[in-house]
């Protein structure tokens, strides 16, 4: 498995870990809603990007989670996040 590979298991892991709904790393990808098919709440989605900041080192702005709207969203903003880092 490569990095990315890994780092996408683990973003995936840390939001079905917030959703409700049961599902597993095999019934989600990219194009994945984190409202309409994982049923994240607001409180949801916060408590998942506090992961993702404390998992990855990063830091990300309230108006950037807005914007998060699938789950290949948040890899990008990972990608980026962890880009600038680099």
């Amino acid at each position: 498995m490569t990095d990315t590979e890994t780092i996408r298991a683990r973003v995936i892991e840390l939001i079905l870990a917030e959703s409700d709904e049961d599902l597993t790393a095999a019934d989600v990808g990219p194009e994945t809603s984190l409202r309409e098919d994982l049923d994240l709440s607001s409180m949801q989605a916060i408590t998942m990007m506090m992961d993702l900041e404390d998992e990855f080192g990063i830091e990300v702005e309230d108006e950037e989670l807005e914007q998060l709207r699938t789950i290949g969203d948040v890899l990008s903003l990972l990608d980026s996040k962890r880009g600038a880092v680099a």
